[in-house]
């Protein structure tokens, strides 16, 4: 194995690393949950070519785009969870100053 294969299989080490470490950091929002499940199996998946397919030029291609594929989608879940978070936090603002009677705007920082 050259330089190239061992490359592809540490990335996609890193991408199953990444699902987990997501999973374990965000995992009480489904967003980004559904981030880090697509992930690990991206990353599960990226490898599969690189140990069955006999022409490596071949296996590294549809390796790389299986971990470009997965890396695109992690970052879509992600975003979309801190999204997702930033509006609830601003829906939480707004109900604790309706409850507590004040007048002056939420600062939308």
């Amino acid at each position: 194995m050259d330089g190239m294969m061992w490359g592809a299989i540490i990335s996609s080490v890193v991408l199953v690393a990444a699902g987990g470490l997501v999973w374990w950091l965000w995992g009480g929002c489904s967003l980004s949950l559904t981030g880090a499940v697509g992930t690990v199996v991206g990353g599960i998946l990226s490898l599969v070519p690189l140990l069955v397919m006999a022409d490596q030029d071949l296996a590294l291609r549809t390796s790389f785009a299986l971990t470009v594929l997965t890396v695109v989608w992690l970052l879509g879940w992600v975003l979309a969870s801190g999204i997702r978070a930033q509006r609830l936090a601003r829906e939480n603002a707004a109900a604790a100053q309706a409850a507590s009677g004040s007048r002056s705007p939420v600062p939308h920082a």
